[in-house]
């Protein structure tokens, strides 16, 4: 028999679905990274994706953080610990800038739990939307381990929300709840249960209807905004700027404008 995949997925219509289900909490072991892996080559090798939207078919959890067994295993091992953990921590680092280059826009549907990495991998997506259940919480709580976030959270969080708030996040542990999230900008939108998934999957389709090389080279433009000096992110704005404007959803945008109607843009 062959096992049941821990992360499936499926594309229609240029958007890509990806559900985690590794029971009980979707933690994320090596097993995992390896189906996560997978999953990011067909997604770095589609000629049609437009959007993707990562979540979970777990109840209540979206990812609840590393697997701590293997934590525990890697500090009782006979190996060199720090190696070991080097290498633990570059497979985080390298799936999770994955994610975060992907060159269309990635909604990540929060339907449960997402704790430690679970949080650091949504960090890493451009949308962030969460269920107002009253039950799901959202955070990095590893200082209540002994640890801290070692998958790119110290990085990204800060970036996100700011020094100071990021720094009452990780330094104390907390774990918020939906609105408490979105008040802080963790989060864009809180839905309640009953609309989640229809309103989840409604945003993402939203983004794969777009102008797919408008919104790839705008996003790499706010990426690189993070380390270049302004005149050298006006230059490269201005040189991409320069290729989106000979792409036919270009054409097509302006001409609907003109036309009153709207654009129905290709991906091309």
């Amino acid at each position: 028999m062959d096992p049941v995949a821990l992360i499936e997925m499926e594309q229609e219509a240029g958007l890509a679905v990806i559900r985690f289900n590794h029971p009980p909490v979707n933690a994320l072991s090596q097993a995992f990274f390896e189906e996560l892996e997978a999953v990011l080559q067909r997604l770095e090798r589609s000629d049609t994706l437009r959007a993707a939207l990562f979540t979970s078919q777990v109840p209540g959890i979206f990812v609840a953080g590393a697997d701590l067994t293997e934590f525990r295993a890697l500090l009782a091992g006979a190996g060199d610990l720090h190696q070991q953990a080097r290498a633990t921590l570059a497979r985080f680092h390298d799936l999770f800038n994955r994610i975060e280059n992907l060159p269309c826009p990635t909604v990540a549907a929060i339907n449960g739990h997402a704790l430690g990495g679970g949080c650091e991998l949504v960090l890493a997506c451009d949308f962030r939307v969460m269920v107002d259940d009253g039950q799901a919480e959202i955070g990095l709580p590893e200082v209540r381990l002994g640890l801290f976030p070692g998958g790119g959270g110290t990085q990204r969080l800060p970036r996100l929300i700011g020094e100071a708030r990021a720094k009452e996040l990780i330094l104390r542990g907390w774990r918020l709840k939906a609105p408490e999230a979105q008040a802080i900008g963790l989060v864009h939108e809180v839905y309640p249960e009953a609309e989640f998934a229809d309103r989840a999957l409604d945003l993402a389709q939203r983004l794969a209807r777009q102008a797919t090389a408008a919104l790839a080279l705008a996003k790499r433009n706010i990426h690189r905004s993070r380390h270049l000096p302004l005149h050298e992110g006006l230059a490269a704005e201005g040189e991409d700027f320069l290729q989106v404007l000979t792409t036919e959803d270009a054409r097509e945008g302006i001409q609907a404008f003109f036309e009153g109607r709207k654009a129905r843009f290709q991906g091309r």
